[in-house]
């Protein structure tokens, strides 16, 4: 199994407070079966790439001795993407996953997004050749209020990650489960900040997903995640379109 959005390296943002958390966090994955963890940080801009990137591989050097043996560590960033004095595109660009051409990118959350928002993602995804992975997609109030947006943002080449913990949580399961039915679940990750409040839980959401009928679209996104970190070039069909009706999804 494979763990795609993690905050487990320490000092660094607002995940492990500590080394020593982080070890436990490992811990957690490897109890649960997961060979593969990306460390995605969060990256707001407000310091250079390198800068960050220097920080970054300082706290990765305090774990690195502990990480267990048969646990394969990636290197990335979670990137806030507002469209709005995007960076040089050859520095974002280093902020991708380690080895690969694909960038976990963040949307804003609750502010309105701008047209050009889209636009700008678009831009970046056909000018550097790299895929934007969209994070927790269904964290967003845009995207809550217009699910079509989804249909959007795979349209210009990204790819959809989503949290475990939607699959399970009562103010975020209907829709997570909408964009499983619709076919836009390409990405699963624990998005895990600590041990406890938001822990690195897959097993209990995979149970969820397979509960519920949908234990091919689990491995499915198992499969693309493979592929994403062997850097293979991924073409996603277009779901069919998710309709907000009176609070429900369909």
């Amino acid at each position: 199994m494979i763990d795609i959005h993690t905050h487990i390296l320490p000092h660094l943002d607002d995940g492990a407070k500590n080394t020593a958390t982080s070890v436990e966090m490992l811990g957690a994955e490897r109890a649960q079966g997961v060979k593969t963890v990306v460390c995605t940080p969060h990256y707001y801009g407000k310091r250079s790439p390198e800068k960050f990137l220097s920080q970054r591989n300082a706290a990765y050097a305090h774990l690195k001795d502990r990480i267990p043996s048969d646990i394969d560590v990636r290197l990335g960033a979670e990137v806030h993407f507002t469209g709005i004095n995007v960076p040089d595109y050859d520095e974002l660009c280093k902020l991708a996953i380690e080895g690969t051409k694909y960038i976990l990118i963040e949307l804003p959350f609750v502010q309105k997004w701008t047209g050009r928002l889209l636009p700008a993602l678009a831009d970046f995804a056909y000018d550097t050749g790299y895929t934007p992975i969209i994070a927790h997609v269904e964290r967003y109030r845009e995207v809550l209020k217009k699910p079509s947006i989804v249909s959007q943002l795979v349209d210009i080449g990204c790819l959809i990650q989503v949290n475990a913990r939607a699959f399970t949580e009562r103010k975020e399961r209907k829709f997570a489960f909408a964009l499983l039915s619709h076919g836009y679940v390409h990405c699963i990750g624990s998005d895990g900040h600590d041990l406890e409040r938001r822990s690195v839980d897959l097993l209990t959401a995979q149970k969820a997903v397979e509960t519920a009928g949908y234990a091919q679209a689990w491995t499915d996104a198992q499969s693309i995640m493979e592929r994403i970190l062997r850097d293979e070039e991924i073409r996603v069909p277009l779901g069919t379109p998710i309709k907000k009706f009176f609070g429900s999804y369909r």
